[in-house]
């Protein structure tokens, strides 16, 4: 420092430096010179050493500094690790959500997140225990929520004596409630001794279990690739209105543009819900979303959230049941096509419930899917295969007089050949016009009351709705 603040002897000019050698030799000493001399010299060390002090407390400051960043990243550390800690805990408490036989991947009939364990790693039933949110919901349910005024719509069929199991499979398909389907179920002519007369009557207006069955060509598509798939026989097709009960399906499909008008908008003030609200009367049996990523969101701005049953599948496809009407009998999902890979996303699959009419006891096999990317080719297996799996999907997964409705953003338009090989087999009630027309409504059953075309609601596709005549 000292350096910095004076040049170094070398570096005067020869001249300046031999004048003062010279005057250095040449003075007389003067009495006390070498104290003089010391103190001179302590002087240039004392002017060093404060020099040198002020970097010194830089340095002391900066230490500090560094020490007070250090902590207040141990505390941030200390709450991160605490937010993962409850996320564990949610996470785990969402692992053991009951689920329904037969459901792979996701089968429980609360609303579910999209990559929940599988139906396997799971018990096939159970009864909550006490710390679980299910248990807390039924608790509620059976000491205050029977007790409300409108404990009949909220728990159809149950009374203040029902047992713990029944309240909670009143709540299974609660999508708050998350409540896993109990063992050892009430048969339906227990339940109707204990009042509930609408388990009896679908009982017993109960169809053949056989399923509906699919009749291959022996033609492969797609040979090959994982979504390969059999051309059905000629002439052959899903047909049916069931067992001709007169009654009406009235379904809605909806594409709801999630990222942006949930994620970016923030919902656009409901836009969506205040659409299905609107054109709820009469009500839907139905609802078929996709890119749907919070059911309950959407149900809720809608006002129908204690209403309907919930149910979210992989893929961002939701499932939506009015619970006054209809009974679930099973839910599932299965892959039936993959985007190509150039505008790859991922797999693409067809979700399905299905659902016995309380008074009649018809049933309906209801499937959502979300077709595969580029637009109109069909994905990674072409349209065909794309077309074939669905098919073959709904054939195995109906029994034999349930009426079918098959619906969904198929990314695909009335031109492509998943939308000609899908009319060739079903009939084709209604196709929106949105992206040239990808979203479409398909049934077993030909008689249509009436179809409508709702509007965006704030999304990039319309949502339709059609009235099936059974």
């Amino acid at each position: 420092h000292s350096s910095a603040r004076r040049p170094p002897s070398d570096a005067m000019p020869s001249a300046a430096k031999s004048a003062a050698e010279t005057a250095a030799s040449s003075a007389p000493p003067t009495p006390g010179g070498g104290r003089e001399a010391r103190i001179a010299i302590g002087s240039h060390e004392a002017d060093g050493a404060a020099a040198d002090g002020a970097p010194r407390r830089r340095l002391m400051m900066m230490a500090a500094g560094t020490m007070a960043t250090l902590a207040l990243c141990w505390v941030l550390a200390g709450l991160v690790a605490s937010s993962d800690s409850t996320l564990e805990e949610n996470a785990s408490v969402d692992a053991v959500v009951g689920t329904q036989a037969g459901f792979d991947p996701f089968s429980s009939a609360a609303v579910r997140r999209a990559g929940e364990s599988p139906e396997k790693e799971l018990p096939e039933c159970r009864t909550v225990e006490e710390g679980e949110p299910c248990h807390r919901h039924v608790m509620y349910a059976m000491t205050e929520g029977i007790r409300q005024a409108d404990a009949a719509e909220m728990y159809p069929g149950l009374t203040a004596e029902s047992t713990f199991e029944e309240f909670q499979a009143a709540l299974h398909t609660d999508p708050w409630a998350r409540c896993p389907r109990p063992c050892g179920l009430p048969q339906p002519e227990e339940a109707a001794k204990k009042g509930d007369e609408k388990a009896a009557r679908a009982e017993d207006g109960a169809v053949s279990t056989e399923s509906f069955g699919y009749e291959p060509s022996g033609r492969v598509v797609a040979q090959g690739q994982w979504c390969q798939s059999m051309e059905p026989q000629p002439g052959w097709g899903l047909r049916g209105c069931g067992n001709g009960h007169g009654i009406q399906v009235k379904v809605l499909t909806y594409n709801l543009f999630w990222w942006s008008l949930f994620g970016r908008r923030g919902g656009n003030g409901g836009s969506a819900g205040h659409l299905i609200q609107a054109a709820n009367d009469p009500p839907f049996d139905v609802m078929a979303f996709q890119e749907c990523e919070g059911l309950g969101w959407v149900l809720g701005d809608a006002g129908l959230s204690g209403a309907y049953g919930a149910i979210t599948g992989p893929h961002a496809l939701c499932i939506a049941y009015r619970r006054e009407t209809w009974n679930l009998l099973a839910d599932s999902s299965q892959n039936v096509a993959e985007d190509r890979a150039d505008q790859w996303y991922g797999t693409r699959a067809g979700m399905w419930v299905r659902l016995q009419h309380w008074q009649t006891g018809q049933i309906v096999l209801f499937i959502n899917h979300h077709g595969p990317l580029p637009l109109n080719s069909g994905g990674r297996c072409g349209g065909e295969a794309t077309a074939f799996n669905l098919l073959q999907l709904a054939a195995q997964q109906a029994h034999e007089g349930d009426v079918i409705i098959l619906v969904g953003d198929f990314n695909a338009g009335p031109d492509s050949q998943t939308l000609q090989n899908m009319r060739m087999r079903m009939n084709s009630v209604m196709t929106g016009a949105a992206f040239g027309g990808v979203d479409h409504i398909f049934s077993s059953c030909p008689n249509v009351a009436g179809t409508r075309n709702l509007g965006a609601g704030g999304s990039d596709h319309d949502a339709l709705e059609a009235i099936v005549q059974l």
